[in-house]
């Protein structure tokens, strides 16, 4: 799918799990291929990864073994999200480290490519 090669973190290998994940949650949505996208994405934006939408990442134990898989790629999009940003993100759920990166890295993921495919 065209839109999920727009992203910034495509030079990421964990990009194809995150796309993987997009795309098996997205068949929920009405729609053909790009609108379920849009709707998805747009879901992302308002509840996050806390709200539970994505299964992969509601169990911590499934986040430390996708964090401890995927560590060094998930580390490197928090830094380059900090430098964009000019400052440190703050963990303001307190969950454990890898769940928060899980849903940190995966949630500017999916807005990245909103970003890019529909503003």
């Amino acid at each position: 799918m065209k839109a999920l090669e727009k992203s910034i973190y495509r030079e990421y290998a964990v990009s194809a799990e995150f796309d993987k994940i997009i795309l098996a949650n997205m068949e929920g949505y009405d729609g053909k291929k790009k609108e379920q996208l849009k709707s998805f994405l747009e879901d992302m934006q308002r509840g996050g990864c806390v709200s539970g939408m994505i299964g992969e990442f509601i169990y911590h134990s499934d986040c430390k073994d996708f964090y401890i898989n995927h560590l060094d790629d998930l580390e490197d999009i928090r830094k380059d999200l900090e430098d964009s940003l000019g400052e440190p993100i703050a963990n303001r759920y307190e969950s454990p480290h890898y769940t928060f990166m899980c849903w940190l890295c995966f949630e500017e993921y999916c807005f990245d490519i909103y970003r890019n495919s529909f503003e």
